[in-house]
């Protein structure tokens, strides 16, 4: 059974949950460890380990904002990957959610890329229209082309620039 476990206390931050995240993660899509961390308390932040049978595979973090849930980082880990685990995971998270799910994705470039697309859609995300780049979490870091893609209410420009908007302000601390 996959089960999730909300972290709240540094601590509980190890070395194999770091390694997946790192791993997962280019560099410019992904906050330093450090970063992470400072942002336990913030009460609009979940970071949850994933389990399956009492082994971690997995890492979940994402933002309860006023309009939607934002996914910020989703990763098994590679040797968990293909399994249905991911699927599972986030079935569970949009059934305890009663509000809009926003995440990045990026361009369908590459296969993985187009296989995670593609993954996103069997859950009934949707790539929504407009240009977005995920601002760089720290002066050393670049902008990222992405794309949102969206489960359930964003249906149209306005909307979208509204949660480009929410999430520039509320997750990244910046004003455009």
């Amino acid at each position: 059974m996959i089960q999730l476990f909300s972290v709240s206390n540094p601590t509980e931050l190890t070395a194999d949950l770091r390694k997946i995240y790192e791993e997962a993660f280019p560099a410019d899509e992904r906050r330093e460890w450090v970063q992470l961390t400072a942002l336990l308390p913030n009460p609009h932040f979940m970071l949850n380990k994933v389990y399956f049978q009492e082994q971690l595979i997995g890492i979940l973090n994402y933002w309860t904002l006023d309009r939607f849930c934002y996914i910020e980082h989703f990763a098994i880990s590679e040797y968990e990957r293909n399994k249905g685990f991911g699927y599972g995971v986030l079935k569970s998270l949009l059934s305890g959610v009663s509000s809009s799910v926003i995440l990045e994705v990026e361009e369908p470039v590459t296969e993985m890329a187009r296989n995670r697309i593609a993954f996103y859609e069997r859950l009934n995300f949707r790539i929504l229209d407009g240009e977005y780049y995920q601002p760089p979490y720290s002066i050393d870091k670049k902008r990222v082309k992405m794309l949102l893609m969206c489960y359930s209410g964003i249906n149209d420009p306005i909307d979208f620039l509204i949660a480009k908007t929410h999430l520039y302000q509320s997750v990244y601390q910046i004003k455009e």
